[in-house]
Protein backbone atom coordinates (compact mmCIF):
# COMPACT_ATOMS: atom_id res chain seq x y z
CA UNK A 1 0.00 0.00 0.00
CA UNK A 2 1.72 3.68 -1.11
CA UNK A 3 1.77 6.24 1.28
CA UNK A 4 2.23 10.16 0.76
CA UNK A 5 2.94 12.47 3.60
CA UNK A 6 2.80 15.98 3.88
CA UNK A 7 4.02 18.69 6.25
CA UNK A 8 1.49 21.43 5.56
CA UNK A 9 1.92 25.18 5.48
CA UNK A 10 4.40 25.82 2.73
CA UNK A 11 3.32 28.22 -0.19
CA UNK A 12 3.33 26.77 -3.55
CA UNK A 13 5.76 28.66 -6.25
CA UNK A 14 7.49 28.34 -9.38
CA UNK A 15 6.89 26.62 -13.11
CA UNK A 16 5.36 23.67 -13.44
CA UNK A 17 4.40 21.96 -17.05
CA UNK A 18 1.31 19.73 -18.01
CA UNK A 19 1.36 16.41 -19.30
CA UNK A 20 -0.90 14.92 -21.95
CA UNK A 21 -4.26 13.81 -20.97
CA UNK A 22 -4.76 10.81 -19.59
CA UNK A 23 -8.60 11.22 -20.85
CA UNK A 24 -7.36 11.82 -24.34
CA UNK A 25 -4.95 9.41 -24.62
CA UNK A 26 -7.41 6.55 -23.23
CA UNK A 27 -9.86 6.37 -25.98
CA UNK A 28 -7.10 7.91 -28.89
CA UNK A 29 -4.75 4.64 -27.26
CA UNK A 30 -8.03 2.18 -28.61
CA UNK A 31 -8.06 4.08 -31.72
CA UNK A 32 -4.58 2.67 -33.14
CA UNK A 33 -6.66 -0.60 -33.16
CA UNK A 34 -8.54 0.57 -36.42
CA UNK A 35 -5.26 2.16 -37.83
CA UNK A 36 -2.95 -0.34 -40.70
CA UNK A 37 0.05 1.25 -40.01
CA UNK A 38 2.53 2.68 -37.25
CA UNK A 39 1.48 5.60 -34.24
CA UNK A 40 3.42 7.91 -32.53
CA UNK A 41 2.17 9.32 -29.74
CA UNK A 42 4.14 12.49 -27.78
CA UNK A 43 3.93 14.01 -24.34
CA UNK A 44 2.44 10.07 -22.89
CA UNK A 45 2.75 9.98 -18.83
CA UNK A 46 3.20 7.43 -17.23
CA UNK A 47 0.24 6.34 -15.61
CA UNK A 48 -1.11 3.29 -14.18
CA UNK A 49 -4.11 3.40 -16.46
CA UNK A 50 -2.49 4.06 -19.57
CA UNK A 51 -0.34 1.58 -18.58
CA UNK A 52 -2.86 -1.02 -18.50
CA UNK A 53 -4.35 0.29 -21.58
CA UNK A 54 -1.09 -0.57 -22.92
CA UNK A 55 -1.39 -4.20 -21.67
CA UNK A 56 -4.51 -4.75 -23.86
CA UNK A 57 -3.63 -3.32 -26.66
CA UNK A 58 -0.21 -5.64 -26.95
CA UNK A 59 -2.57 -8.61 -25.92
CA UNK A 60 -4.41 -7.89 -28.70
CA UNK A 61 -1.55 -7.88 -30.52
CA UNK A 62 -0.08 -4.49 -30.94
CA UNK A 63 3.55 -4.37 -30.67
CA UNK A 64 4.24 -1.06 -28.24
CA UNK A 65 7.05 0.67 -27.23
CA UNK A 66 7.11 3.28 -24.86
CA UNK A 67 10.71 5.27 -24.84
CA UNK A 68 10.37 8.48 -22.75
CA UNK A 69 7.17 10.37 -23.21
CA UNK A 70 6.96 8.90 -26.82
CA UNK A 71 4.68 5.47 -27.38
CA UNK A 72 4.62 3.98 -30.61
CA UNK A 73 1.87 1.47 -31.03
CA UNK A 74 2.09 -0.99 -34.44
CA UNK A 75 -0.51 -2.44 -35.57
CA UNK A 76 -0.79 -4.94 -38.83
CA UNK A 77 -2.91 -7.70 -38.19
CA UNK A 78 -4.87 -8.52 -34.26
CA UNK A 79 -5.12 -11.98 -33.71
CA UNK A 80 -7.88 -11.77 -30.93
CA UNK A 81 -10.98 -10.39 -29.90
CA UNK A 82 -11.06 -11.49 -26.50
CA UNK A 83 -9.97 -8.58 -23.78
CA UNK A 84 -7.54 -9.68 -21.13
CA UNK A 85 -9.62 -10.68 -18.08
CA UNK A 86 -7.48 -9.42 -15.68
CA UNK A 87 -6.49 -5.70 -17.29
CA UNK A 88 -9.64 -4.39 -18.68
CA UNK A 89 -11.76 -4.94 -15.49
CA UNK A 90 -8.91 -2.34 -13.52
CA UNK A 91 -9.58 0.69 -15.95
CA UNK A 92 -12.96 2.12 -16.91
CA UNK A 93 -11.48 3.23 -20.29
CA UNK A 94 -11.22 -0.40 -21.52
CA UNK A 95 -14.96 0.18 -22.56
CA UNK A 96 -13.35 2.01 -25.51
CA UNK A 97 -11.75 -0.96 -27.08
CA UNK A 98 -15.49 -1.89 -27.63
CA UNK A 99 -16.36 0.55 -30.27
CA UNK A 100 -12.50 -0.02 -31.62
CA UNK A 101 -12.58 -3.88 -32.09
CA UNK A 102 -16.00 -3.89 -33.36
CA UNK A 103 -14.87 -1.69 -36.48
CA UNK A 104 -11.99 -3.15 -37.12
CA UNK A 105 -13.03 -7.12 -36.15
CA UNK A 106 -16.55 -6.68 -35.93
CA UNK A 107 -16.68 -8.65 -32.97
CA UNK A 108 -15.48 -8.09 -29.06
CA UNK A 109 -15.78 -9.97 -26.20
CA UNK A 110 -14.60 -8.28 -22.82
CA UNK A 111 -15.30 -8.34 -19.05
CA UNK A 112 -16.91 -5.24 -17.29
CA UNK A 113 -14.73 -2.29 -17.45
CA UNK A 114 -13.50 -0.92 -14.08
CA UNK A 115 -12.11 2.03 -12.27
CA UNK A 116 -12.68 3.98 -9.31
CA UNK A 117 -15.57 2.93 -7.31
CA UNK A 118 -17.10 6.99 -7.59
CA UNK A 119 -20.89 5.53 -8.72
CA UNK A 120 -22.48 2.75 -10.73
CA UNK A 121 -21.14 4.19 -13.91
CA UNK A 122 -23.60 2.05 -16.01
CA UNK A 123 -22.75 1.16 -19.92
CA UNK A 124 -26.07 1.02 -21.08
CA UNK A 125 -25.50 4.60 -23.12
CA UNK A 126 -22.87 2.24 -24.82
CA UNK A 127 -25.00 -0.62 -25.62
CA UNK A 128 -28.14 1.17 -26.84
CA UNK A 129 -25.82 3.61 -29.33
CA UNK A 130 -23.82 0.34 -30.56
CA UNK A 131 -27.64 -1.79 -30.98
CA UNK A 132 -29.35 1.09 -33.03
CA UNK A 133 -26.19 1.25 -35.44
CA UNK A 134 -26.93 -2.98 -35.58
CA UNK A 135 -24.41 -4.16 -33.13
CA UNK A 136 -25.80 -7.35 -31.62
CA UNK A 137 -24.53 -7.24 -27.60
CA UNK A 138 -25.20 -9.54 -24.88
CA UNK A 139 -24.20 -9.71 -21.35
CA UNK A 140 -24.00 -12.66 -19.41
CA UNK A 141 -22.07 -13.23 -15.94
CA UNK A 142 -20.03 -10.21 -16.12
CA UNK A 143 -18.85 -10.67 -19.99
CA UNK A 144 -20.05 -8.76 -22.61
CA UNK A 145 -20.05 -9.81 -26.11
CA UNK A 146 -20.82 -8.23 -29.26
CA UNK A 147 -20.84 -8.67 -33.15
CA UNK A 148 -20.96 -6.41 -35.73
CA UNK A 149 -21.77 -6.61 -39.53
CA UNK A 150 -21.96 -3.01 -40.99
CA UNK A 151 -24.28 -2.96 -44.27
CA UNK A 152 -24.25 -0.31 -46.98
CA UNK A 153 -26.91 2.67 -46.03
CA UNK A 154 -28.83 4.85 -48.64
CA UNK A 155 -29.88 7.34 -46.26
CA UNK A 156 -28.00 8.59 -42.87
CA UNK A 157 -28.48 6.67 -39.71
CA UNK A 158 -29.46 9.47 -37.14
CA UNK A 159 -28.83 8.46 -33.52
CA UNK A 160 -29.34 10.68 -30.38
CA UNK A 161 -27.72 10.01 -26.82
CA UNK A 162 -30.34 10.63 -23.98
CA UNK A 163 -27.72 12.03 -22.01
CA UNK A 164 -24.01 13.88 -23.16
CA UNK A 165 -22.05 10.82 -22.35
CA UNK A 166 -18.38 11.32 -23.00
CA UNK A 167 -17.28 7.56 -22.76
CA UNK A 168 -20.28 6.62 -25.12
CA UNK A 169 -19.82 9.79 -27.73
CA UNK A 170 -16.17 8.28 -27.68
CA UNK A 171 -17.66 4.58 -28.18
CA UNK A 172 -20.02 5.20 -31.21
CA UNK A 173 -17.68 7.64 -33.10
CA UNK A 174 -15.04 4.78 -33.31
CA UNK A 175 -17.34 2.47 -34.14
CA UNK A 176 -18.47 4.19 -37.06
CA UNK A 177 -15.19 5.45 -38.49
CA UNK A 178 -14.38 2.30 -39.55
CA UNK A 179 -16.52 0.50 -41.94
CA UNK A 180 -18.40 0.78 -45.68
CA UNK A 181 -17.66 3.63 -47.52
CA UNK A 182 -20.38 6.12 -48.05
CA UNK A 183 -22.80 5.49 -44.76
CA UNK A 184 -23.14 8.46 -42.95
CA UNK A 185 -23.94 8.63 -39.11
CA UNK A 186 -25.56 12.00 -37.56
CA UNK A 187 -25.11 11.62 -33.72
CA UNK A 188 -27.15 14.01 -31.54
CA UNK A 189 -26.65 15.00 -27.96
CA UNK A 190 -23.21 13.89 -28.08
CA UNK A 191 -20.50 15.36 -25.45
CA UNK A 192 -18.35 18.54 -26.04
CA UNK A 193 -15.62 17.70 -23.85
CA UNK A 194 -12.03 18.69 -25.03
CA UNK A 195 -11.21 14.91 -24.76
CA UNK A 196 -14.25 14.13 -27.67
CA UNK A 197 -12.40 16.67 -29.59
CA UNK A 198 -8.69 15.30 -29.44
CA UNK A 199 -9.96 12.11 -30.24
CA UNK A 200 -11.69 13.23 -33.44
CA UNK A 201 -8.64 15.38 -34.78
CA UNK A 202 -6.35 12.45 -33.86
CA UNK A 203 -8.56 9.94 -36.26
CA UNK A 204 -9.05 12.72 -38.76
CA UNK A 205 -5.48 12.89 -38.86
CA UNK A 206 -5.57 9.44 -39.97
CA UNK A 207 -7.81 9.54 -42.50
CA UNK A 208 -11.24 9.57 -40.91
CA UNK A 209 -14.14 11.75 -41.87
CA UNK A 210 -15.62 13.39 -38.39
CA UNK A 211 -17.20 16.61 -38.69
CA UNK A 212 -19.03 18.84 -35.64
CA UNK A 213 -16.80 17.78 -32.85
CA UNK A 214 -17.03 20.30 -30.13
CA UNK A 215 -20.93 21.11 -31.12
CA UNK A 216 -24.06 19.02 -29.99
CA UNK A 217 -24.04 17.14 -33.32
CA UNK A 218 -21.04 15.20 -34.73
CA UNK A 219 -21.26 13.76 -38.15
CA UNK A 220 -19.12 10.25 -38.86
CA UNK A 221 -18.73 9.81 -42.77
CA UNK A 222 -17.27 5.43 -42.74
CA UNK A 223 -14.04 5.30 -44.42
CA UNK A 224 -12.40 1.67 -45.66
CA UNK A 225 -9.55 2.32 -44.14
CA UNK A 226 -7.42 4.33 -41.60
CA UNK A 227 -3.58 5.02 -41.81
CA UNK A 228 -0.70 5.84 -39.34
CA UNK A 229 -0.04 9.26 -37.75
CA UNK A 230 2.20 11.13 -35.10
CA UNK A 231 0.18 12.88 -32.60
CA UNK A 232 0.27 15.11 -29.61
CA UNK A 233 -2.79 14.84 -27.18
CA UNK A 234 -4.45 18.18 -25.40
CA UNK A 235 -2.75 18.86 -21.73
CA UNK A 236 -4.73 17.46 -19.54
CA UNK A 237 -7.01 19.73 -18.06
CA UNK A 238 -8.39 17.97 -15.01
CA UNK A 239 -4.81 18.20 -13.68
CA UNK A 240 -4.27 21.50 -14.35
CA UNK A 241 -6.94 22.43 -12.36
CA UNK A 242 -6.12 20.44 -9.25
CA UNK A 243 -3.18 22.25 -9.70
CA UNK A 244 -4.54 25.75 -9.59
CA UNK A 245 -6.91 24.92 -6.91
CA UNK A 246 -3.79 23.48 -4.75
CA UNK A 247 -2.58 27.63 -5.34
CA UNK A 248 -5.33 28.81 -4.86
CA UNK A 249 -5.32 26.64 -1.37
CA UNK A 250 -1.69 27.30 -0.42
CA UNK A 251 -1.40 30.94 -1.29
CA UNK A 252 1.78 31.61 -3.66
CA UNK A 253 2.68 32.43 -7.26
CA UNK A 254 2.96 29.77 -9.92
CA UNK A 255 3.47 29.60 -13.89
CA UNK A 256 1.99 26.65 -15.54
CA UNK A 257 3.06 25.50 -18.75
CA UNK A 258 1.06 23.37 -21.89
CA UNK A 259 -1.87 24.31 -20.62
CA UNK A 260 -5.18 25.19 -22.66
CA UNK A 261 -6.43 28.15 -20.92
CA UNK A 262 -10.09 28.09 -23.12
CA UNK A 263 -10.69 24.71 -21.49
CA UNK A 264 -9.96 25.96 -17.98
CA UNK A 265 -12.91 29.24 -18.20
CA UNK A 266 -15.41 28.29 -15.62
CA UNK A 267 -12.73 27.08 -12.85
CA UNK A 268 -10.47 30.66 -13.63
CA UNK A 269 -13.59 32.53 -12.86
CA UNK A 270 -14.61 31.21 -9.73
CA UNK A 271 -10.34 31.61 -8.72
CA UNK A 272 -10.72 35.14 -9.58
CA UNK A 273 -13.91 36.20 -7.35
CA UNK A 274 -11.64 34.54 -4.60
CA UNK A 275 -8.96 37.33 -5.55
CA UNK A 276 -6.83 35.45 -7.81
CA UNK A 277 -4.73 37.34 -9.77
CA UNK A 278 -4.61 35.26 -13.18
CA UNK A 279 -2.84 35.79 -16.12
CA UNK A 280 -3.46 33.86 -19.40
CA UNK A 281 -1.26 33.20 -23.27
CA UNK A 282 -2.07 30.35 -25.44
CA UNK A 283 -0.62 28.15 -23.58
CA UNK A 284 0.29 29.29 -20.10
CA UNK A 285 -1.32 30.32 -16.83
CA UNK A 286 -0.15 32.56 -14.41
CA UNK A 287 -1.95 32.95 -11.09
CA UNK A 288 -1.20 34.55 -7.91
CA UNK A 289 -3.13 34.16 -4.45
CA UNK A 290 -1.93 36.31 -2.04
CA UNK A 291 -5.36 36.60 -0.07
CA UNK A 292 -8.42 35.04 -0.26
CA UNK A 293 -12.00 36.94 -1.14
CA UNK A 294 -14.70 35.56 1.28
CA UNK A 295 -17.46 34.07 -0.98
CA UNK A 296 -20.45 31.93 -1.02
CA UNK A 297 -20.44 29.73 -3.78
CA UNK A 298 -23.71 27.43 -4.98
CA UNK A 299 -21.58 24.94 -7.17
CA UNK A 300 -23.40 22.02 -9.76
CA UNK A 301 -21.34 19.92 -11.25
CA UNK A 302 -22.25 19.46 -15.18
CA UNK A 303 -20.89 18.39 -18.52
CA UNK A 304 -18.29 20.60 -20.36
CA UNK A 305 -18.53 23.56 -20.33
CA UNK A 306 -19.99 22.73 -16.81
CA UNK A 307 -18.05 22.59 -13.81
CA UNK A 308 -16.76 19.44 -13.96
CA UNK A 309 -16.84 16.57 -11.89
CA UNK A 310 -13.56 15.77 -11.64
CA UNK A 311 -12.78 18.89 -10.08
CA UNK A 312 -15.70 18.70 -7.61
CA UNK A 313 -13.69 17.37 -4.77
CA UNK A 314 -10.00 19.53 -4.88
CA UNK A 315 -12.62 22.66 -5.17
CA UNK A 316 -14.42 21.44 -1.91
CA UNK A 317 -11.55 21.67 -0.35
CA UNK A 318 -10.84 25.42 -0.73
CA UNK A 319 -14.81 25.92 -0.03
CA UNK A 320 -13.38 24.64 3.60
CA UNK A 321 -10.83 27.51 3.79
CA UNK A 322 -13.18 30.09 2.21
CA UNK A 323 -14.83 32.74 4.92
CA UNK A 324 -18.45 32.03 4.18
CA UNK A 325 -21.34 29.11 3.60
CA UNK A 326 -20.79 27.02 -0.11
CA UNK A 327 -23.12 24.00 -1.84
CA UNK A 328 -21.86 21.67 -4.12
CA UNK A 329 -24.42 19.27 -5.53
CA UNK A 330 -22.94 16.44 -7.73
CA UNK A 331 -25.35 15.93 -10.50
CA UNK A 332 -23.23 13.03 -12.44
CA UNK A 333 -21.54 10.31 -9.40
CA UNK A 334 -23.68 9.42 -6.76
CA UNK A 335 -20.47 8.26 -4.85
CA UNK A 336 -18.38 11.52 -5.24
CA UNK A 337 -18.28 12.44 -1.73
CA UNK A 338 -16.52 9.53 -0.12
CA UNK A 339 -13.68 11.93 0.63
CA UNK A 340 -15.33 14.00 3.20
CA UNK A 341 -15.60 12.22 6.18
CA UNK A 342 -11.53 12.22 5.68
CA UNK A 343 -11.69 16.11 5.23
CA UNK A 344 -13.86 15.70 8.53
CA UNK A 345 -10.56 13.85 10.04
CA UNK A 346 -9.22 17.34 9.67
CA UNK A 347 -11.14 19.68 10.64
CA UNK A 348 -13.64 20.45 8.06
CA UNK A 349 -17.30 21.46 8.49
CA UNK A 350 -19.07 19.57 6.07
CA UNK A 351 -22.51 18.26 5.92
CA UNK A 352 -23.62 15.65 3.12
CA UNK A 353 -27.07 14.53 2.07
CA UNK A 354 -27.66 12.77 -0.94
CA UNK A 355 -26.30 14.29 -4.21
CA UNK A 356 -25.51 18.04 -1.96
CA UNK A 357 -22.03 18.94 0.28
CA UNK A 358 -23.03 21.83 2.25
CA UNK A 359 -19.46 23.42 3.53
CA UNK A 360 -19.26 25.79 6.57
CA UNK A 361 -15.95 27.26 6.45
CA UNK A 362 -13.32 26.84 9.07
CA UNK A 363 -9.89 29.12 9.43
CA UNK A 364 -7.60 26.51 9.14
CA UNK A 365 -7.24 22.62 8.22
CA UNK A 366 -4.84 20.91 10.94
CA UNK A 367 -3.92 17.33 11.45
CA UNK A 368 -3.81 17.67 15.34
CA UNK A 369 -1.39 14.87 16.83
CA UNK A 370 -3.71 12.50 19.23
CA UNK A 371 -2.44 9.61 20.96
CA UNK A 372 -3.39 6.57 19.07
CA UNK A 373 -1.37 7.99 16.37
CA UNK A 374 1.21 8.81 18.44
CA UNK A 375 4.26 5.84 19.51
CA UNK A 376 2.96 6.12 23.06
CA UNK A 377 -0.56 5.30 24.41
CA UNK A 378 0.23 6.87 27.54
CA UNK A 379 0.68 10.37 26.81
CA UNK A 380 0.87 13.04 23.80
CA UNK A 381 4.84 13.47 22.70
CA UNK A 382 6.09 16.86 21.36
CA UNK A 383 4.44 16.61 17.92
CA UNK A 384 7.50 16.44 15.55
CA UNK A 385 7.67 12.66 17.10
CA UNK A 386 3.88 12.05 16.15
CA UNK A 387 2.79 10.82 12.63
CA UNK A 388 -0.27 13.24 12.74
CA UNK A 389 -3.34 12.14 11.16
CA UNK A 390 -3.97 9.31 8.89
CA UNK A 391 -6.41 9.95 5.75
CA UNK A 392 -7.32 7.31 3.09
CA UNK A 393 -7.95 7.83 -0.74
CA UNK A 394 -11.13 6.12 -1.74
CA UNK A 395 -10.15 7.29 -5.88
CA UNK A 396 -8.28 9.36 -8.27
CA UNK A 397 -9.61 12.89 -7.82
CA UNK A 398 -10.87 12.08 -4.21
CA UNK A 399 -7.39 11.50 -3.51
CA UNK A 400 -5.85 14.57 -5.44
CA UNK A 401 -8.60 16.44 -3.05
CA UNK A 402 -7.06 14.96 0.32
CA UNK A 403 -3.87 15.81 -0.96
CA UNK A 404 -4.53 19.66 -1.34
CA UNK A 405 -5.67 19.41 1.41
CA UNK A 406 -2.63 18.22 3.43
CA UNK A 407 -0.78 21.10 1.86
CA UNK A 408 -2.68 23.91 3.68
CA UNK A 409 -3.32 21.72 6.99
CA UNK A 410 -0.91 22.66 10.02
CA UNK A 411 1.08 19.53 11.17
CA UNK A 412 1.84 15.95 9.44
CA UNK A 413 -0.44 14.64 7.45
CA UNK A 414 -0.43 10.94 5.98
CA UNK A 415 -2.67 9.62 2.77
CA UNK A 416 -2.89 5.70 2.15
CA UNK A 417 -3.49 4.61 -0.64
CA UNK A 418 -1.79 6.99 -2.67
CA UNK A 419 -1.75 4.39 -5.55
CA UNK A 420 -5.10 5.56 -6.41
CA UNK A 421 -3.46 9.05 -7.45
CA UNK A 422 -0.92 7.77 -9.63
CA UNK A 423 -3.95 6.92 -11.78
CA UNK A 424 -4.14 9.68 -12.59
CA UNK A 425 -0.53 11.83 -11.65
CA UNK A 426 2.27 10.05 -13.17
CA UNK A 427 4.50 11.97 -9.91
CA UNK A 428 2.28 14.32 -8.05
CA UNK A 429 4.83 14.63 -5.43
CA UNK A 430 7.66 15.48 -7.28
CA UNK A 431 5.52 18.21 -8.99
CA UNK A 432 4.71 19.36 -5.49
CA UNK A 433 8.06 19.56 -4.13
CA UNK A 434 8.91 21.44 -7.25
CA UNK A 435 6.92 23.84 -6.39
CA UNK A 436 8.15 24.02 -2.57
CA UNK A 437 5.92 21.73 -1.06
CA UNK A 438 7.06 19.64 1.87
CA UNK A 439 5.71 16.22 0.68
CA UNK A 440 7.19 12.98 0.41
CA UNK A 441 6.35 9.25 -1.11
CA UNK A 442 6.20 6.53 1.50
CA UNK A 443 6.26 2.55 0.19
Amino acid sequence: MSQIQIIGGNRLSGHLRMSGAKNSLLPIMTACLMVRGTVYLHDVPKLTDLNQMLHILADLGCTVNQRGATVKIDVDELYTHIIDRQAAPKIRGSIFVMGALLARLGKVELPFPGGCAIGSRPIDLHLTLLRQIGVKCHCHGDTITAAYQPKPHRKPTVLCLDFPSVGATENIIQATALGIAGNTYIIHGVAKEPEVVDLCHFLNQCGAQIHGAGTDTITVHSVTQLHGTTYTPIPDRINTGSYLIAVAATGGDVTLTNTVPVHQINLLNKLKMLGAKITTTKDTIHIIMNRRHAAHFNVHTAPYPGFPTDLQSQFCVLTTLIKGHSIITENLFENRFRYVPELIKLGAKITVTGNQAQITSVPALSATPTPNLCPSSYHIPDPQSCTGTTITAHDLRGGVALVIAALTASGTTTIEHADYIYRGHEDIVKDLRQLGANIVALV
